[in-house]
């Protein structure tokens, strides 16, 4: 394969990832979405398709670092990508940086989006935890007998709000 192909699949590589990121974009959304109705099967759905398009990602990526790191190969060990980049012809140059500013921008949506709902799973978690130790004091840390060894936290029954 020319360098120039080599250059070309790069770059549609990249425009791949591009496309997979704004449809994790969506499926975050409904991640979301699923999470804050508690709509279960909504959030399950979601989390198969991220799981899914999380694998397709890595494929790619496999892909495009295997094509970077045979463009980089027959360079000098002091030449990096950089280098490369700034001799390729207007035209590719242009194109390249523009998918690789785009692909940038999506990643920053990716992460901020993931972040957010991470943040608020777990503050509902840390939510949850608070509430049982309030309203059930044994669930409080950790119980410990008259030797020092784990000990149940008592005999009474615990029934939990599938609700919450």
């Amino acid at each position: 394969m020319s360098e120039r192909h080599r250059w070309e699949r790069l770059i549609s590589l990249m425009e791949q990832e591009r496309q997979l990121l704004d449809d994790f974009t969506e499926a975050s959304g409904e991640m979301r979405s699923g999470l804050h109705s508690r709509d279960w099967p909504v959030l399950e759905a979601a989390l198969k398709r991220l799981d899914a398009m999380a694998d397709h990602l890595e494929v790619i990526e496999e892909k495009r670092q295997a094509v970077t790191d045979k463009l980089c190969a027959d360079t000098e060990p002091h030449h990096s990508l950089e280098k490369k980049i700034s001799e390729l012809p207007p035209d590719t140059r242009r194109r390249f940086h523009n998918v690789r500013g785009e692909l940038k921008a999506r990643l920053v949506m990716v992460r901020s989006r993931i972040r957010g709902v991470a943040g608020y799973a777990n503050s509902r978690g840390r939510l949850g935890r608070d509430l049982m130790e309030e309203l059930v004091p044994s669930t409080r840390g950790r119980m410990y007998n008259k030797r020092g060894q784990s000990a149940s936290a008592g005999r009474d029954p615990l029934v939990v709000s599938h609700h919450l």
